[in-house]
């Protein structure tokens, strides 16, 4: 074998390796970062479906507002400063809020209180549970517990936009 065949080879060899290392590292990424499911991967809460809470009284709350979030979710952290905006325009609008989340009672309030979010009822529940494909997400649930409104994942730089949506539901316009 020539000196250009085993550099030939070699280079080869080496596109291989190099390859493989681009796709694991993807793997390894998308594994480990939040991301939306994709349709059909996860069964997912829909706009529609009735969301039923234990020791939630729907028709005590005409709205609620519906928080899914998880201790050392960066998204979560990251958003806390809109859900004070969402909790501030629900509360001048009679709209409760409460919010969910995997880890005990106990750790799901110190998680919220960390957060700064005005939110006393705080319960557990596994996401998976209420079709919650991730976190943060958002349900606006009327009075009979029918989900109006889903907004999963963090959507940064549409501030204004989530928050126009959601007072147009609190307000009854859509």
């Amino acid at each position: 074998m020539s000196r250009s065949q085993r550099a030939n080879i070699e280079f080869g060899v080496n596109i291989v390796i190099a390859v493989a290392i681009v796709v694991v590292a993807t793997m390894v990424v998308k594994r480990h970062s939040f991301s939306p499911a994709t349709p059909g991967s996860l069964p997912r809460i829909s706009q529609g479906e009735h969301l039923s809470i234990p020791n939630v009284d729907w028709e005590q709350n005409e709205k609620t507002l519906v928080f899914f979030l998880m201790k050392g979710c960066k998204y979560c952290e990251a958003r806390a400063p809109f859900y004070r905006e969402l909790i501030d325009e629900a509360s001048k609008r009679k709209v409760k809020w409460l919010a969910i989340l995997p880890n005990s009672v106990e750790e799901g309030r110190q998680y919220v209180q960390s957060l700064q979010l005005p939110i006393e009822n705080v319960q557990t529940g596994s996401l998976s549970s209420y079709k919650i494909p991730g976190t943060p997400s958002v349900l606006f649930v009327d009075n009979r517990g029918i989900v109006k409104s889903v907004w999963i994942g963090a959507a940064p730089g549409r501030d204004h936009e989530i928050r126009e949506q959601f007072i147009n539901l609190f307000d009854g316009k859509l």
